[in-house]
C-alpha cells in the first residue's frame, strides 16, 4: 500500500512540475519577445497541442544518482538574458514561497541566468538539462541528498528518498530560447494520509464491520454446525446415540450431517447385530458342545455295548455337523455385505443354473428378461437360501416373479409349502430362528439373505397368501 501511494504521490508531484513548468515557461517566452522586440504573441495562431503526462515510477532502476553540482559558466550569456533574469528571479522566489520547488531558468548554453539559487552558474552537463535544450521534455526521480540523519519514520516511504526533476524547453517561433528547470520533494505519504484521515476512517471503520460480519456468518453458518459435528461424532464414539444438529448451516453441511447419521446409524446396527449375533452363536454352540463331551466321557468311562456305543458316535456326528452348519452359515453372515455385489441381470441368466441346483423343484418364472439391479452370482445366493428353505418345508411348485413401476424393481418368490404362521411371520428374519431345529436346521438363511438385500439397499419381506409362503424383494 504504501509504495502504490509513494508512487502515486510522485506522479502527482511530477505532474504540479510539468504545470508549473509549463506556465513558466510562457512567462519566460513573453518577457523574452518583449526584451528583443519580436513580435508579440498572437492568439489567432494555430497552436498544436502537445501534452504531457506524468512517467515516473519508483521502480529502482528508475531512480537515478543524485544530480551533479552547478559548474562556472564558459560562455557569458547574452545582454538580452541578463536583463530578463532578474525579472524571473523575482517570479521564482514569490513561487517557491507557497511550492517550495527549485525554480532554475536557463539560456541556451545551460547558463543559469535566473531562479531561486545557482544563478550565474552553468548545468549544462546535468543530461535532463541538455535534453531540454535540445528541444525534448524531460521527468527524472533522482536520489535526494540530505543534510542531515534521515527521520526514522521517512523509511516506509521511498518517496521520501527521491527528488523529482522537470526540465522543459522554452520555444519562440520554432527556436529554443532556453528552458525552464524545476525541482521538488513529493509530498510525504503520512502528509498525505493526514489528509485523507476522515475517509480513511471511514474505510477502516467499513472492513472492521464488514470483517466482524463475514466472521459472524462464518461462525453461524460453517464454523458452529462443523464444530457440532465433530461433537456429534465424538459422543456416537463414545457409544452413544446420534442426535441430528438443531441448525445445519449450509445445505452441503446438512448433508454431511445426514451421511454421518447414516454412517454411525448403520454402524450402531451393525453394532447392535454383532452382539445379538455373539450371543446367539454362543447359546446355538453350546448345545452340540455340552452332547459331544458328554458323549465323549461316557464313551470313556469303559465297555459299553456296541450298539450304545455306535448311538453315542451317531451322536457326535450328528453334533459336530451342526457346529459345521453353524459355522458354515456364520461363515456366510459375515461375507453378506462383500457377497452383496452391483450389477445388473435378469432371472433368465440364472435360469439354468437354478433348475440343475433344484430338480425336485417345479420352476416357473415370469417375467424372466426384467434386468434386476443385481449382480448373477449375487442373485444366485439369494434364491438358493429362499429355495432351499421352500423345498425343506416340503414345496414343490416356485414361482419367480419380476416386476416394475415408478419406485423401483421387484422380485417375488412363492411357493406351495405349509406356508408362515402369523406368530412366526415378524421373527423369521432374526438370525437362529428356525422352526426346523430338530432337523438341523440353523435359522440362518433368511437372516443372511436379508443381510446381502440390504447392502444392497434393498427390502425384503414376507407376504401374505393364502397358501404357501411369498416373499416379496424390493430392489
Amino acid at each position: 500500500m504504501f509504495k502504490f501511494y509513494a508512487n502515486q504521490l510522485v506522479q502527482q508531484t511530477e505532474e504540479s512540475l510539468l504545470t508549473q513548468a509549463s506556465v513558466l515557461a510562457a512567462v519566460y517566452a513573453e518577457l523574452y519577445q518583449a526584451e528583443t522586440s519580436r513580435d508579440a504573441y498572437d492568439p489567432e495562431r494555430q497552436q498544436a497541442y502537445t501534452p504531457v503526462f506524468p512517467s515516473l515510477s519508483m521502480q529502482a532502476e528508475a531512480i537515478l544518482p543524485p544530480r551533479p553540482d552547478a559548474a562556472p559558466i564558459t560562455i557569458d550569456p547574452a545582454i538580452d538574458y541578463l536583463e530578463i533574469g532578474p525579472e524571473l528571479s523575482r517570479i521564482a522566489d514569490a513561487s517557491q514561497v507557497n511550492t517550495l520547488a527549485g525554480y532554475r531558468f536557463l539560456d541556451p548554453d545551460g547558463n543559469v541566468i535566473g531562479g531561486s539559487a545557482e544563478v550565474s552558474l552553468s548545468l549544462l552537463h546535468v543530461d535532463e538539462v541538455a535534453r531540454a535544450l535540445g528541444g525534448e521534455t524531460v521527468s527524472v526521480a533522482r536520489e535526494r541528498i540530505r543534510e542531515g540523519p534521515e527521520p526514522a519514520l521517512y523509511s516506509v516511504s521511498r518517496g521520501t528518498r527521491v527528488r523529482v526533476f522537470v526540465a522543459m524547453p522554452v520555444v519562440v517561433d520554432g527556436d529554443i530560447i532556453g528552458a525552464v528547470y524545476i525541482s521538488r520533494t513529493p509530498n510525504h505519504i503520512f502528509r498525505f494520509l493526514y489528509g485523507e484521515r476522515f475517509n480513511l476512517a471511514k474505510a477502516g471503520l467499513f472492513i472492521i464491520v464488514s470483517t466482524a460480519l463475514i466472521g459472524f456468518i462464518f461462525w453461524r453458518f460453517i464454523t458452529r454446525p462443523i464444530q457440532t459435528l465433530i461433537h456429534r461424532t465424538q459422543i456416537t464414539g463414545n457409544g452413544k446415540r446420534w442426535e441430528p444438529l438443531n441448525h445445519y448451516g449450509t445445505r452441503e453441511i446438512e448433508n454431511l450431517s445426514h451421511s454421518f447419521q447414516s454412517l454411525t446409524r448403520r454402524l450402531q446396527d451393525q453394532q447392535d447385530a454383532l452382539q445379538t449375533y455373539t450371543a446367539h452363536v454362543t447359546h446355538e454352540l453350546k448345545s452340540p458342545l455340552t452332547a459331544v463331551k458328554g458323549a465323549a466321557e461316557l464313551l470313556r468311562d469303559g465297555a459299553m455295548p456296541d450298539e450304545q456305543r455306535n448311538l453315542f458316535l451317531d451322536n457326535i456326528d450328528r453334533d459336530t455337523d451342526r457346529m459345521e452348519d453353524l459355522l458354515a452359515s456364520m461363515r456366510s453372515f459375515s461375507l453378506a455385505e462383500q457377497n452383496a455385489i452391483g450389477g445388473a441381470c435378469c432371472l433368465a441368466d440364472v435360469e439354468d443354473q437354478m433348475r440343475g441346483r433344484f430338480s425336485r423343484l417345479s420352476i416357473t418364472l415370469m417375467n424372466a428378461d426384467l434386468v434386476l439391479p443385481v449382480h448373477p452370482k449375487t442373485l444366485m445366493i439369494i434364491l438358493t437360501h429362499i429355495l432351499e428353505n421352500a423345498q425343506q418345508h416340503d414345496a414343490d411348485e416356485i414361482v419367480l416373479r419380476t416386476t416394475a413401476d415408478s419406485s423401483g424393481v421387484s422380485l417375488t418368490i412363492t411357493d406351495n409349502g405349509p406356508g408362515i404362521s402369523d406368530g412366526n411371520r415378524n421373527k423369521i428374519m432374526d438370525p437362529f430362528f428356525t422352526t426346523r431345529r430338530d432337523h438341523g436346521g440353523t435359522g440362518m438363511g433368511l437372516n443372511i439373505v436379508n443381510a446381502i438385500v440390504k447392502a444392497l439397499g434393498g427390502i425384503i419381506e414376507p407376504q401374505p397368501n393364502p397358501t404357501g409362503a411369498r416373499f416379496r424383494i424390493k430392489f
